[in-house]
């Protein structure tokens, strides 16, 4: 219950994986333990725990859903043809074999009757994602549990026979998902390297604290007086995050961002009428403001394709009919 009304303050996901696990649990039981004074009672807390953020969400027009509905229109077509075989690649593929046998145990071993619904459960959840059709990647931690239940189950079936090809499958598994998923290649080399390719979060951390840099640059080249009135406005989170954390030492000013959640968090003040304009949304300002001119791109210097890559950095000035008017044209989920 504590883990479930913390967790509604990241995303309300977990209902997803709890109405997995209950429909499962109608489906072949035990039944007795959807209506247990434990579950119950876990229920209960989680919803205590978890109310002020269901109060916030109800207060502000159910965000979640926008957000959820956002990545659907964005990613429906594509997350329902690739969720499929990604759950090939999830894992990686020679861990496949280890997961399908946690599945298909869980559901056969007479001994493992009172935890059946966990295989039951995540084909009712490969049918939510496929619904939500918001992210590929969301039935990852129900994959896990079977891949868990694999692993105790290939151990019993495996006692006292050859081990050899098992722990080569797993050793290149592992050496594969490190290159993939660890920092090993040097960012210089990156670029060079099909591993940006495969892996977004790879080519989405490269260059930051460049491209700060070339923003504070853009912002020190105005004129003191526009530079006392400006605020920075970013496309997206990665961006404001990028500039709360590396542009201290440029004395930057405020950043804001109309992305997601951080819309909600300030606007900036109506005193603000020059603003350094970092990002793909800069096509939302046409019209919002009086002026807007391009003046740099963001550049991380290393060759690695990111979403960032090439975007543009702009000054534009006066926010026609004032940040009341402008702000919301800039919101955006995705």
């Amino acid at each position: 219950g504590l883990v479930v009304g913390a967790s509604m303050y990241n995303k309300l996901l977990v209902a997803i994986l709890l109405l997995a696990l209950a429909g499962a649990l109608a489906l072949v039981g035990p039944r007795r333990l959807i209506w247990s004074k434990w579950v119950l009672a876990a229920a209960a807390l989680g919803l205590a725990v978890g109310s002020p953020n269901l109060v916030y969400q109800a207060t502000h027009d159910w965000p979640q859903l926008s957000m959820g509905a956002a990545l659907a229109d964005e990613n429906g077509s594509e997350v329902r043809i690739l969720m499929w075989p990604f759950l090939l690649l999830i894992l990686g593929p020679p861990l496949v074999p280890v997961w399908v046998a946690g599945l298909v145990s869980l559901y056969r071993r007479p001994e493992w009757a009172p935890v059946r619904f966990v295989a039951v459960a995540f084909p009712i959840l490969l049918v939510l994602v496929f619904v939500m059709a918001s992210q590929l990647y969301y039935p990852f931690g129900l994959l896990a549990v079977l891949f868990a239940a694999g692993c105790a189950a290939l151990e019993s079936r495996m006692a006292g026979r050859d081990r050899t090809w098992l722990v080569a499958l797993v050793a290149l598994n592992a050496s594969v998902s490190m290159v993939l998923g660890l920092p090993l290649i040097p960012v210089s080399q990156l670029g060079e390297t099909p591993v940006g390719d495969i892996n977004q979060i790879a080519r989405d951390t490269v260059g930051w604290p460049t491209y700060v840099a070339q923003i504070a640059a853009v912002y020190a080249r105005l004129p003191p007086p526009d530079r006392s009135v400006a605020v920075i406005v970013t496309s997206n989170y990665g961006e404001a995050g990028a500039i709360d954390r590396f542009g201290e030492e440029y004395s930057l000013p405020a950043v804001y961002s109309g992305h997601n959640q951080l819309y909600f968090q300030a606007r900036p003040p109506e005193s603000a009428n020059v603003v350094v304009f970092v990002g793909e949304q800069i096509k939302h300002a046409d019209g919002r403001f009086e002026v807007c001119s391009v003046k740099e791109r963001l550049d991380n210097g290393v060759g690695v394709d990111s979403e960032e890559q090439g975007l543009p950095i702009a000054v534009c000035r006066n926010p026609v009919g004032g940040w009341r008017i402008a702000w919301p044209a800039l919101q955006h989920y995705d």
